[in-house]
């Protein structure tokens, strides 16, 4: 409220300023308005524009990536799926090898066994030869010793003949 004027007790309403209405002033200040809020709108576009720009080239970032993680997920699966038939294809061979050397063993204690059998055999028919040979030579010392007596000995005395080329004689 404004102060009543001299003292008194009215107060004057204050003054009503009404633009002035220049027809020319109005349209000048339309268009500078309209050229700025063009502008406006022109700046809010081409960053409405860019932001779509880099929005589409993050998705496609982003569409990429994905697709690397699934290429990268996939070759996951096939690395387990590979190591895990290594690993069955290595305990199949191991089993396997145990088997065979458990197979091989047995033959070679089998082998071994025959062997050991054979030379049991064999040691028996060198001692039978052997007191074999002992018993026919004391038998043939018994048979010589009853056959030439020692008055036969002396009465058999080998003679060596040789012939003498030059004087035909014989030697005795």
């Amino acid at each position: 409220m404004a102060k009543p004027f001299f003292g008194g007790s009215k107060e004057v309403p204050p003054a009503k300023t009404e633009p002035v209405q220049n027809p020319v002033y109005n349209d000048v200040q339309n268009v500078q308005s309209r050229n700025a809020l063009q502008s406006q709108i022109d700046s809010l576009q081409a960053e409405i524009r860019q932001a779509r720009e880099k929005l589409a080239a993050a998705e496609n970032q982003v569409n990429e990536l994905q697709a690397k993680v699934e290429e990268y997920r996939n070759k996951e699966v096939q690395i387990a799926e590979v190591m895990i038939n290594a690993q069955i294809s290595a305990q199949r061979l191991e089993a396997q090898a145990r088997v065979q050397a458990e197979m091989l063993q047995q033959q070679t204690d089998e082998e071994l066994r025959r062997k050991n059998q054979e030379l049991e055999l064999l040691r028996m028919k060198v001692q039978l030869f052997k007191q074999d040979m002992h018993e026919r030579i004391d038998h043939y010392k018994a048979s010589l010793d009853r056959t030439f007596e020692t008055d036969e000995e002396i009465a058999f005395t080998p003679t060596l003949i040789s012939k003498d080329k030059k004087s035909d004689k014989l030697i005795g």
